[in-house]
């Protein structure tokens, strides 16, 4: 009987540190990951404005 309590409580053990491991990993996708996808978001978007500053600088010069 004390080898089955023991088996329980390992597993039970081996299960919680399971469950911690899966919600360090979820936290991370959900906290971290979309911090560093704003990086590449802000260039291109800095970027196309930068473009469409220039196309009217360009543009508006043949109107002139």
């Amino acid at each position: 009987m004390m080898a089955l309590k023991e088996f329980i409580s390992s597993f039970l053990l081996i299960i919680s540190w399971f469950s911690f491991a899966i919600s360090a990993y979820l936290l991370y996708w959900t906290i971290v990951m979309p911090i560093l996808a704003i990086i590449p978001f802000l260039l291109s978007l800095v970027f196309g404005l930068f473009c469409f500053y220039c196309s009217n600088k360009l543009g508006k010069g043949k109107k002139d």
